[in-house]
């Protein structure tokens, strides 16, 4: 559950819409909660780790419309209730095998919320145990669906698929084993991430010398270093297919284009493309490293550029982590945009650093499934080193999602 503590908990709160990994409560106390309420609580949580992980947000109401955008919080001693121990005890006697959660009480615009942080289930699916009546019912298993609601898994298909994340968690499992073992037995290659970052920053200098030379451009900046190597084929004719294949299809794109991801050119211990028309590279390593550098044609970037920049590369991202059969494994995704100090987004909105640089950490899962929720994370908080306005990067945010479901 560590991953999760660097979750924006602002942006949780302050979505406004319950989905399969959100849902909102008013302020209460655990103490003062009856049976059914706490029962209530527990299949919230039981649903979101049977489906793919969630938050449950304490604090948050909704207003007349039924839209939750009361931002009333909880007091002191309410959140002090929300003690880890007695509740896990609740929890996780009603429920087996226990849930994997954490409990945060962020404090956001100067008011206190409890956020239990719930990860998707490991090896088995999470059955109700114990029944409260009105709200849990012995030996069912719950799941969280799109339209917000954590109800029992009683179709078939929605037993099929807990059936295949079961089978699908012991391959990744297997894999995590023998990728284990044959990194043990790479000796003497410093595959840490400092060596990745290292690598990274060698291939950028790299990209200025050859294509720096009197540009006034951005340069914007992406880069992927998984948590854990990796093992790739031997075969670079695999890892170009792989790249390839991973490129989000658009007519125009402005990360990469297949033709681009298929070009690149074996170098020691990596495969790199230079392109000859304009300044653009990218560079694969053999411990699953990736990145790319591309410098724009002037200071000058639009928010609707710098959105499908955004997207393209995290549904790459994504792609990428699947294709490499990774899962719930966590990797790091690092956009940065470069000469920022001269820069202007849509000729309006300026940065007085000389760099911006972003990094999330998700699992190629996650990533997969959420692209438009973290392309978007990512186009805010590039936004606010502008000091855009909430209600331009909110457009901005609602196009990135139209623009992955459209192509």
């Amino acid at each position: 559950m560590c991953a999760m503590r660097s979750y924006d908990f602002a942006e949780l709160v302050k979505r406004k819409v319950e989905s399969d990994e959100l849902d909102y409560k008013s302020a209460m106390s655990w103490r003062d909660m009856s049976r059914q309420e706490k029962g209530k609580i527990v299949r919230h949580l039981t649903a979101f780790a049977n489906t793919r992980g969630g938050f449950l947000v304490i604090g948050v109401s909704e207003d007349a419309s039924g839209i939750p955008c009361m931002y009333t919080g909880v007091s002191e001693e309410q959140a002090a209730t929300f003690d880890p121990t007695p509740v896990g005890n609740f929890i996780n006697s009603h429920i087996e095998p226990p849930l994997d959660y954490i409990i945060e009480r962020p404090l956001v615009d100067g008011k206190r919320y409890v956020i239990f942080a719930v990860k998707p289930f490991k090896n088995l699916p999470h059955v109700c145990s114990r029944g409260v009546e009105g709200e849990l019912q012995e030996g069912i298993f719950y799941i969280r669906t799109a339209e917000a609601s954590s109800r029992p898994a009683r179709r078939a298909h929605e037993m099929q698929e807990l059936l295949r994340r079961c089978m699908r968690n012991e391959r990744e499992q297997l894999g995590r084993i023998l990728r284990g073992i044959l990194y043990e037995s790479r000796q003497n290659i410093p595959d840490d991430a400092a060596h990745c970052n290292d690598l990274i920053l060698d291939a950028g200098n790299y990209f200025r010398r050859r294509r720096g030379s009197g540009r006034k451009g951005i340069l914007l900046k992406f880069a992927i270093i998984p948590d854990v190597p990796l093992t790739l084929p031997a075969d670079i004719r695999q890892w170009l297919a792989l790249i390839q294949n991973s490129v989000f299809p658009c007519s125009k794109p402005l990360f990469l284009s297949r033709d681009e991801a298929a070009s690149g050119q074996e170098t020691p211990g990596s495969v790199r493309f230079l392109a000859q028309n304009k300044p653009l590279m990218w560079q694969m390593f053999d411990n699953g490293s990736f990145c790319y550098f591309r410098y724009s044609d002037s200071n000058q970037i639009t928010l609707e550029e710098l959105a499908r920049f955004c997207a393209e590369a995290t549904a790459f991202a994504g792609n990428l982590g699947l294709a490499l059969n990774l899962g719930e494994e966590l990797f790091s995704l690092q956009f940065a945009l470069s000469s920022t100090a001269v820069m202007s987004i849509d000729g309006s909105y300026h940065s007085p650093e000389k760099e911006i640089a972003v990094e999330i950490r998700r699992s190629a899962a996650d990533l997969a499934s959420g692209r438009e929720n973290h392309a978007a994370r990512v186009l805010r908080r590039v936004g606010e080193h502008f000091q855009l306005p909430d209600k331009v990067i909110d457009r901005y945010s609602a196009a990135i999602r139209s623009f992955l479901e459209c192509r």
